[in-house]
This record gives C-alpha cells, structure tokens and sequence, in this order.
C-alpha cells in the first residue's frame, strides 16, 4: 500500500508539472494563433494583400492546441462523458468502473502514440504547402499528447487502485473549472 501511496504522490507532482506547462503553451498556443488569424484578417481587408500562410499555420497551431490541451481537459473531467451508469454507482463499484476506463484509456493511448509516431517519421518528407516546414512538425503533437495522456490517465488509473484497496474520506475540489495546481 505505501508504494502505491507514494507513486500515487510522484504521479500526482510530475502530472501537476506536466499539466502547468502545458497550461502555459495552451495559451502561448492560442494568443499566437490570435496574433496570425487578426494579421491575416488585418492584411486581406485592410491592406488587400493576403498572407498565404496564415491560414495554413493557424490550422497546424489548432492541431497543437488540441493535443496540448487534451490532457488538461482529461485531468479535469471537461471532456464530453455519458454518465449515465458513473452517476449511479458508489464507493468500491464506481472505483472499479473508473480502473476499467483508465485502462481502455491507456490501451488507446498506447496505440495513439504507436500510430502516431508511425505518421510523424513518414511525413518527415512532406511540406506544408506555403512554408518550408515539414509536416512531422505538425503531426509530432499526436505522440506527444498521446503521452501526457497516458501519464494522466496513469495517475487517475493509480488513484482508483489505492481507493478500492483503502477508501479516503471525500475531499472538497478546489475552486474553478480548471484548477491546475500553481498554473495560475
């Protein structure tokens, strides 16, 4: 029990890290993809000069954005979810729902990151269409995600093992839809 105590802890620090950094560059992600979408709108209407790129650019940065901030979402139980059956179980028997879609979760996610590593060495090749950049730039974000994911779901997958073995009193959830320790 103390080894699943403590690596419930470690997980709980590292993924705090994880989901504050990636907090940070959800949002460089989003205020750059602003800035490039205002310019673009800026230079076509205004000046009547489009930027061949920015469409381009802004669409790779939503790709980022997604993969940046899915394990954010996951972590903090925003992502659409049917709970129907979570709703009506307690105690041990919910603890054991939530063990059986962490490890769904987690087998997704290792075929995510296989597949996804897989697509970003074959499209080294490939450009983007208006930049000199190459297209495993883009598709890196999958792996990526796919392993913030997975060590997130790890850590919801460790909690759930260590409250069907030894129940904890409920605890008060701190204030705010996203409460990332020391993000904000």
């Amino acid at each position: 029990m103390r080894f699943l105590e403590g690596l419930e802890r470690w997980l709980e620090r590292f993924n705090g890290g994880l989901l504050k950094g990636l907090w940070w560059l959800s949002i460089a992600t989003i205020a750059v993809m602003t800035v490039i979408v205002l310019a673009a709108v800026f230079f076509r209407y205004v000046l009547a000069e489009a930027l061949p790129w920015s469409e381009e650019i802004a669409k790779f940065l939503m790709v980022w954005m997604t993969f940046l901030a899915a394990p954010i979402a996951y972590r903090e139980g925003a992502l659409v979810a049917v709970g129907a059956l979570p709703d009506r179980l307690s105690g041990r028997l919910a603890q054991l729902l939530v063990i059986i879609v962490q490890l769904v979760v987690i087998s997704v996610m290792v075929v995510f990151l296989k597949e996804g590593s897989f697509l970003t060495w074959n499209a080294r090749i490939q450009t983007a269409s208006t930049i000199e950049l190459s297209i495993s730039w883009v598709y890196v974000s999958m792996p990526l995600g796919a392993v913030a994911l997975l060590s997130v779901s790890l850590g919801l997958l460790v909690t759930a093992i260590r409250e069907l073995i030894r129940p904890s009193p409920p605890r008060e959830r701190e204030a705010g839809p996203l409460h990332i320790p020391g993000a904000m």
